[in-house]
């Protein structure tokens, strides 16, 4: 008699259901599906599919390595133009440091794990002796400023980044806000402009958590924006193209 892929007890026709990928069986009742779910499935053309455990994952992870190779790309091109940065610059290039399929490998790890964080700066804290009581303050401060931009959290946590000095009343050490996922930190970045309609957080900046790569990018972008300018252009800005700081005119072909 076959046996359930999740419990391992065995199976009766009436009381099972097979998954639409690998065709394993598994008890309705470890399914974990509803029974109005259940009785859709029984459907002839049917559009609602069920996965196992194991499948689910499987999707999980190829989901994940497309979202992988999309980063890498943008890694790639990020790196093909500040070669061509450097190159119309008259700067050697050392091949030594060209980053090696292994540091690209490590920048996407990281803008993975940065890509549920929001970073704030210009919050103000409280003198505290008892670290848990500031951390509890900065939590119920990140609560109200979140549900201020209708962003619906259920799990976060906060770090004040860098060291704190004692000694000092006027700290304003950065928040890094972790978050559940991507998704809520691209959508309270969107809406970062609502905080200046308030007098509470209209002195915040809400910005992303870049690496230190990403970082590094922007600066240059920033820095040939201020020295076309010093030079007389006025209708050049920066704009992100796939995800690359670049300096455009405004109205005009990318530059």
């Amino acid at each position: 008699m076959t046996s359930c892929a999740i419990c391992n007890n065995g199976l009766t026709p009436e009381k099972e259901i097979a998954c639409d990928m690998c065709r394993s069986y598994i008890h309705t009742t470890c399914s974990g599906l509803s029974r109005t779910e259940l009785q859709c499935l029984k459907i002839k053309d049917r559009k609602l599919s069920f996965h196992c455990p194991t499948c689910s994952d499987l999707k999980l992870q190829l989901v994940k390595l497309h979202e992988l190779t999309s980063t890498v790309g943008a890694l790639e091109s990020e790196l093909r133009i500040l070669k061509e940065s450097m190159t119309s610059r008259d700067v050697k290039i050392d091949p030594i440091k060209v980053p090696d399929l292994e540091c690209i490998i490590q920048e996407v790890s990281d803008r993975q794990r940065r890509k549920n964080n929001i970073i704030l700066y210009n919050v103000s804290e409280n003198v505290r002796n008892n670290r848990n009581d500031q951390v509890a303050a900065d939590m119920e401060l990140v609560g109200e400023l979140l549900q201020m931009l209708d962003v619906s959290v259920d799990n976060l946590r906060t770090i004040r980044l860098g060291k704190f000095d004692s000694s000092r009343t006027d700290m304003k050490r950065p928040i890094k806000v972790c978050l559940p996922d991507g998704d809520i930190a691209s959508k309270a970045f969107q809406r970062r402009q609502k905080l200046r309609t308030s007098d509470k957080f209209k002195n915040v900046f809400l910005v992303k958590d870049k690496t230190p790569m990403q970082l590094k990018l922007y600066r240059e972008a920033r820095q040939e924006l201020l020295t076309r300018k010093a030079a007389g252009e006025t209708d050049v800005y920066i704009k992100y193209i796939n995800d690359v700081p670049k300096v455009v005119k405004a109205g005009g072909p990318e530059n």
